[in-house]
Parts: structure tokens; C-alpha cells; sequence
């Protein structure tokens, strides 16, 4: 009787489990669709609801920022004409989640490589705070042209 009952605690604590995982995936999903929106919209308000605002980018350029992206959406530097993104793999780690995949873009004529289609693999690494995530962390680097 014991074991059933301990099996039965057992299940019910891995649904628990799974639940909390399926709603965190399906949330950090709809944040990233939400954040190419915004980018392509320049909608800084929602970015910054997104977005730490000490957001550290390893970014396509070579260069590592922390802070300042809203200001390179407001000034044109972050800007794209088309954002399509597929993510391939989610880690779910109780407060932090890591996901991967690749992304498509476009850049504005404005920029350097405007016009051109870029292919990249990325990284972003969200975290929860105050009932909310936000994404602290992002890597994306270029596909070399085959």
C-alpha cells in the first residue's frame, strides 16, 4: 500500500513538473515572437518590458554590448525590413531558460548590409524576475556564405 502511494505522490509531483515546464516554453515562446514584432514595429515600449536593461548582446558585429539596444532601435541601427526566426531547442532550469535556434533578417537600406538576407544561429538566455521574464542574454552569429 505504501509503494502505491509513494507511486502515486511520485506522478503527481512529474505532472506538476511538466505542467509548470509546458506553460514556461509556451510563454518564452510567445516572448520571442513578441520581441521580433517589436523590432520590426520599433515598438520600445514593449522591448523594454522584454529586455534587461542591462541586455548583454554578443552580437553579429563582433562586439559585446550591455545596455543601450533601445537606442539602437530608436535610432535606426537595429532595424530590419523582414525577422523570421525558428526556435530549435528550449532549457527550462527552474528560473532560467536557455533557448536556440536560427533566424533570417533583412536589414534596413539605411544600414550597412541593408537589403541583403543574413542568415544566423542564435542563443538567448531569459530570466525570471518578479513574476515576469526578460531576456538578459543573447548570442547571434552570421552563417558563413556557402
Amino acid at each position: 500500500m505504501k509503494k502505491i502511494i509513494a507511486f502515486i505522490i511520485f506522478q503527481c509531483i512529474c505532472m506538476v513538473a511538466f505542467c509548470q515546464n509546458a506553460t514556461t516554453e509556451a510563454t518564452i515562446k510567445s516572448l520571442e515572437e513578441k520581441q521580433v514584432q517589436a523590432i520590426l514595429q520599433k515598438d520600445t515600449a514593449t522591448l523594454r518590458k522584454i529586455w534587461s536593461p542591462g541586455f548583454m548582446v554578443n552580437s553579429p558585429r563582433n562586439i559585446i554590448v550591455i545596455g543601450g539596444q533601445i537606442e539602437r532601435v530608436v535610432e535606426g541601427s537595429l532595424a530590419y525590413t523582414s525577422y523570421t526566426f525558428t526556435m530549435e531547442q528550449m532549457l527550462v532550469q527552474e528560473d532560467m531558460v536557455v533557448t536556440m535556434g536560427s533566424e533570417t533578417v533583412i536589414p534596413v537600406i539605411a544600414n550597412p548590409k541593408g537589403g541583403q538576407t543574413i542568415k544566423r544561429r542564435y542563443t538567448q538566455v531569459w530570466q525570471k524576475a518578479n513574476d515576469s521574464w526578460i531576456l538578459i542574454a543573447r548570442h547571434a552569429n552570421e552563417l558563413c556564405q556557402q
